[in-house]
């Protein structure tokens, strides 16, 4: 069925429900209030999935119900209360707008402009039955044509499942700076798929001692010309909380179909359960593109400060059943009062590595992440890597921080220092695309970030200057590159 003709479909369906189902990905500042809410109880479950339910952030903040905070987690709690109240309208309507002169080199949850312009108005509308969000976004100069429809889907609620269709960004992980598997780097792609809305364990033997559970799962199409035209692309989570804080996710993510391969059911299945492809292994018979890892996640509040320590792990291939050529990713994050009047700060410490190689070091696998032998185009929309921001065989350090004052403005600042491609190797095959699509050579670069979030009456401001000492596919050049993106964005 194909995915415009599912979407109407939902409109037909739906029972229950209404209101925004989830908090989308992006803003920096609500992720940053939720974590501090879960460490101190308020918000319960699974939280290293974006879109975030609503239903999970209301549920919990009802249940904690009255209990006096420290005034940095009242402020907290109040704004996210805001855009819960925003989420319940029966209608949303938003605009957003983004200019800057060179768009950054490294994307973390908060995203930001794609291309020099990047702008895009939408309604939302609570039907009763279905979630209704469409709208059109303009880039000039993207891959493909300036105009596009990633702000629209439609979700049923279907008790305390949403059936979703559309264009719906997925970050998967506790990363900040970025996440492996999928993330905001590329665009987002078509896709339907499932989410559980409110976790809760599963009473039966065994299940039981997961605590909260969540899982989602879709299925999308790379809609566009490549090596395989519109390839499809399955991914999968569950998380579990099985002691409060501690926060277990798997992942996988299946690319496979396309144009002139093969998408039976049974190729399919075979995918799917992973199962009974080792004969294949190598071959072009392989159902395609698997690519699996876990995230761990343990978040507390220590003297006052929330705490969380993160881990991510993806693999890109698998021997005899177990999986190997990790890319990893891990950090610290930390936040607090500052003062007693409701600001607050954070800082965070992460560093990613995405060469290949066994989980705790050893044989290193050059070119073996995102990448495979049929589909050489890689795990990519548009050229964009759909995981990490830098692709392959790449590593970042990064150190950030933030000040939320009693006027709820953000102000933000971090330092990267980013190696690209750095072993190098070359096109992956012979008139094939090189294995890392950011830079077709080693580039090393540091890069300076500051910037400030202004909520006003008409909406919010953003500011942000960025300097960097160097850029990709420069070599034997080294010189700064300036950069300043102006932001705005307003619901009403």
């Amino acid at each position: 069925m194909k995915l415009k003709t599912l979407c109407a479909s939902l409109l037909l369906i739906g029972a229950g429900a209404g209101a925004s189902p989830w908090a989308e990905v992006g803003d920096r500042q609500l992720r940053q209030d939720v974590e501090m809410l879960k460490a101190a109880g308020v918000i319960r479950g699974p939280i290293n999935s974006w879109p975030l339910p609503w239903a999970q952030i209301d549920n919990g903040i009802a249940a904690f119900g009255d209990r006096p905070l420290p005034p940095h987690l009242a402020a907290a709690l109040r704004r996210v209360e805001a855009l819960s109240d925003l989420a319940q309208q029966r209608t949303v309507y938003e605009i957003r707008a983004n200019a800057t002169n060179d768009t950054q080199l490294v994307r973390d949850f908060g995203g930001g402009a794609r291309e020099k312009a990047d702008v895009s108005v939408r309604a939302s509308h609570d039907l009763g039955s279905v979630y209704v969000s469409y709208g059109i976004g303009y880039r000039n100069g993207e891959r493909g044509k300036d105009f596009n429809f990633e702000p629209s889907y439609i979700a049923v609620k279907l008790g305390n499942w949403a059936l979703y269709g559309g264009y719906v960004e997925q970050w998967y992980g506790p990363g900040h700076d970025g996440a492996l598997l999928f993330s905001n780097s590329a665009r987002p792609f078509p896709k339907i798929g499932f989410k559980r809305l409110s976790p809760g364990p599963i009473n039966l033997p065994v299940l039981r001692w997961l605590g909260p559970i969540r899982f989602e799962a879709f299925g999308g199409v790379l809609t566009e010309k490549r090596d395989f035209d519109n390839p499809a692309v399955i991914g999968m989570k569950l998380g579990f909380e099985p002691i409060r804080g501690l926060e277990i996710g798997l992942n996988r993510a299946l690319q496979l179909c396309g144009a002139n391969r093969p998408c039976k059911p049974k190729t399919i299945g075979k995918a799917l359960i992973g199962f009974g492809n080792e004969d294949n292994t190598g071959t072009f018979n392989e159902p395609g593109n698997q690519i699996a890892g876990f995230d761990i996640s343990f978040t507390r509040n220590i003297m006052g400060v929330t705490t969380q320590l993160y881990f991510e792990g993806e693999a890109e291939d698998e021997d005899n059943f177990i999986i190997e050529q990790y890319a990893r990713l891990g950090g610290l994050a930390l936040s607090g009062a500052l003062g007693k009047n409701g600001a607050s700060w954070s800082a965070n410490f992460e560093y990613t590595d995405t060469l290949g190689s066994k989980l705790f070091g050893g044989r290193k696998y050059p070119g073996s992440l995102y990448n495979q032998f049929i589909y050489v185009d890689g795990f990519t929309y548009k050229r964009l890597p759909i995981g990490y921001s830098l692709d392959s065989d790449s590593r970042n350090f990064t150190v950030s921080g933030a000040v939320n004052d009693t006027a709820n403005r953000r102000w933000y600042g971090s330092v990267r220092s980013a190696k690209i491609n750095l072993t190098e190797v070359g096109p992956f095959y012979a008139g094939g695309p090189l294995r890392n699509r950011i830079s077709s050579n080693t580039e090393t670069v540091q890069i300076a970030t500051a910037g400030v979030e202004l909520p006003t009456q008409y909406g919010d401001i953003k500011i942000e200057g960025r300097l960097q000492n160097d850029a990709p596919n420069t070599p034997d050049s080294s010189k700064l590159h300036p950069a300043i993106e102006v932001g705005f964005r307003s619901r009403f």
